[in-house]
């Protein structure tokens, strides 16, 4: 009786997770292509649940398989709008500055907001942008990955609407500069404002500017969700700069009240307990 039932349960997931999965592929790839491949499909998804993890579809591996086997098709016939809505869980703040230095990362740089909405732990965000192909799921996926976010669903309507759910619940901010109490660091010529991931309690940070600089310091001060704790900004060259850091720190970002070059030659660092 015990060895029936664990063989019913075990029948139900399977089934589950193979009418999961075929609803995903479908969506993904267009009923239409879904239909027409479907012998191949079962075929390369033949063990449907090594695609499931708990609830919830593995999407780097499901998108790898069908690209690697031609089945998702990401080009459009002419460059048109492309609509794209990010729904994450956590830190909404520090998982806008994630998606947005994704996007980046991934060469789209130009885009506009059409709804931005977030609560305490929620965050709803829409964008356009004009492009010849849609950004790539996997591409996508692996580098939000680096992030520690996950791709937890995504829903696909015609070739021009993609809708991303991302479990953003333990994010890092994986380009930040790490640095430990009682550690000099020096820090090169900026391509952008330094952003300091703090390892430990700090209590105060001494910023030495580099011979030949003219450094207007900008310095702000983040909790681990990247709420603002406070923001130092000196409207004179400094040398030195010597500041408390408030308590809960996990970020600094360090930069210039008007413009990078003025730090080209960079930063020395170092923060105490």
């Amino acid at each position: 009786m015990i060895k029936k039932i664990f063989f019913l349960t075990l029948l139900a997931l399977t089934l589950q997770a193979s009418t999961i999965l075929d609803n995903k592929i479908s969506n993904l790839i267009g009923e239409f292509d879904y239909i027409k491949h479907k012998n191949l499909i079962n075929y390369i998804f033949k063990d449907k649940q090594s695609y499931i993890i708990g609830e919830n579809i593995d999407y780097i591996k499901v998108i790898r398989k069908l690209q690697s086997n031609g089945l998702l098709n990401l080009s459009l016939d002419k460059p048109k709008d492309v609509y794209i809505k990010f729904n994450t869980n956590h830190d909404p703040i520090k998982s806008l500055k994630i998606l947005k230095d994704t996007l980046k990362s991934l060469g789209f740089y130009y885009y506009f907001t059409k709804t931005l909405k977030y609560d305490k732990e929620n965050l709803n965000w829409e964008i356009k942008l004009k492009t010849g192909a849609a950004i790539d799921p996997l591409i996508l996926a692996n580098e939000l990955y680096k992030q520690n976010c996950r791709v937890a669903d995504i829903k696909r309507e015609g070739d021009n609407k993609w809708e991303y759910s991302i479990d953003t619940t333990f994010s890092s901010l994986n380009n930040s500069i790490q640095i430990t109490v009682d550690e000099k660091k020096y820090l090169r010529k900026p391509l952008k404002p330094y952003l300091l991931n703090i390892k430990g309690d700090a209590s105060s940070i001494t910023i030495v500017s580099k011979i030949l600089n003219s450094w207007f310091p900008k310095v702000v001060f983040y909790d681990k969700s990247l709420n603002i704790l406070k923001i130092i900004k000196e409207d004179k060259v400094h040398g030195k700069l010597v500041l408390e850091v408030p308590q809960n720190t996990k970020y600094i970002k360090i930069d210039d009240l008007y413009t990078l070059i003025n730090i080209k030659r960079g930063l020395s660092i170092i923060i105490k307990e």
